[in-house]
C-alpha cells in the first residue's frame, strides 16, 4: 500500500474514533490528511472501502507483529508472546474498535464477508498450533474443543478491554489465560472425556487448510530437529523441508524422507503431522 493511503488511513482512524464512522465527511478526512476530496477519491471509491482498507491494514500490521515472535524455542513462550502482542495491538485501537462496535457500521460485501472468514479461520488455526505445539499428541483428540475455548476466554478478557476498560499487564494476562488453558487440558486428561468438536465434526465447518497445523509450524518443528540431526536423517530433514515448501511437492520424496525418519522414534511428531497432510504416505 502506497503512503498516501497509509496517510489517509491514519487521519481517518483518528477522526472515526472520535466521532464515528457515520458523522465523518469524506471531506473531512481530506482535509485532516492534508488532501483534496478528489484526491481522496484517487485512493477509495467511498467511505465503506476506506473502512475495509483500514480493517484489513491494521490486522495485518498486527499479524505480522506476531509473526515476529515466531523463532521463539519454547513453544509455551511463544504464546504468551503472541498473545500478549494480540491484547496489545487491539487495546491500541479501542477507541475506534469501540465505536465500530456501537455503530455497527461495518459494511457487508463479499470482500467484508470472506475478510472477516479468514480472520475467523486463521484465529481457529493461531489456537489449534498452539495446543499441539504445548501439549503434544496427547491433546490431539480435544485440541478443537480447547481451542474453541481459550479463543472464549480470550474474547471475554478482550472484551472488558475494550468495552469496559479494563487495564492489565498484557504478559500478566496471557500467562494467565495460558494457566486456565492448562486446567482444561487436565480436565480432560484426567477425566478422559469426550469432546464435542472433534477434527471430524470440525471439517464440516472450516476449510481443510486450517483443520492442521500450519505449514509454518510444521516447518519450524523440522528446522529445529534438523539442527540437532545428524548424518543420514539431517539429510532427509533438510530435503523433506524443501520439498514442503516446494510449489508442487512430490509425495514420492517426501514418502522417502517420512521412511528414513522412521527408524529414529525423535521423528515420530513430524511424520505424524506430515502424513496429516499426505496421508497416501502412511506405511501400510
Amino acid at each position: 500500500m502506497d503512503e498516501k493511503s497509509i496517510s489517509i488511513m491514519q487521519a481517518a482512524i483518528k477522526l472515526f474514533a472520535k466521532k464515528g464512522f457515520t458523522s465523518t465527511s469524506v471531506q473531512e478526512i481530506a482535509k485532516n490528511a492534508g488532501i483534496s476530496k478528489g484526491a481522496f477519491y484517487l485512493h477509495f471509491s467511498s467511505k465503506d472501502e476506506l473502512l475495509f482498507a483500514l480493517f484489513d491494514y491494521y490486522y495485518n500490521q498486527m499479524k505480522a507483529k506476531v509473526d515476529a515472535c515466531v523463532n521463539e524455542p519454547d513453544p509455551r513462550e511463544k504464546f504468551v508472546s503472541q498473545l500478549a502482542v494480540m491484547f496489545k495491538e487491539i487495546a491500541s485501537h479501542r477507541d475506534f474498535i469501540k465505536m465500530q462496535i456501537r455503530e455497527q457500521t461495518i459494511p457487508f460485501n463479499e470482500d467484508i464477508e470472506t475478510f472477516t472468514s479468514r480472520m475467523r479461520y486463521e484465529s481457529y488455526q493461531f489456537y489449534q498450533n498452539h495446543i499441539l505445539d504445548i501439549y503434544g499428541k496427547n491433546a490431539e483428540e480435544f485440541s478443537f474443543e480447547i481451542s474453541i475455548i481459550s479463543e472464549g476466554m480470550y474474547k471475554a478478557y478482550l472484551e472488558l478491554i475494550l468495552m469496559e476498560g479494563a487495564r492489565f499487564d498484557f504478559r500478566n494476562l496471557a500467562e494467565t489465560l495460558l494457566r486456565r488453558v492448562d486446567y482444561l487440558v487436565e480436565g480432560f486428561l484426567y477425566h478422559q472425556d469426550t469432546p464435542l468438536l472433534t477434527k471430524a465434526y470440525m471439517a464440516d465447518l472450516i476449510p481443510e487448510e486450517f483443520l492442521g497445523v500450519s505449514e509454518s509450524a510444521l516447518h519450524k518443528l523440522i528446522q529445529a530437529e534438523e539442527t540437532k540431526a545428524g548424518g543420514e536423517e539431517k539429510e532427509a530433514l533438510t530435503i523433506l523441508k524443501e520439498e514442503l515448501t516446494s510449489s508442487s511437492p512430490r509425495t514420492a520424496i517426501i514418502k522417502g524422507m517420512t521412511a528414513v525418519l522412521r527408524e529414529d522414534g525423535r521423528f515420530e511428531e513430524i511424520i505424524d503431522r506430515v502424513e496429516e497432510t499426505y496421508p497416501e504416505i502412511r506405511s501400510r
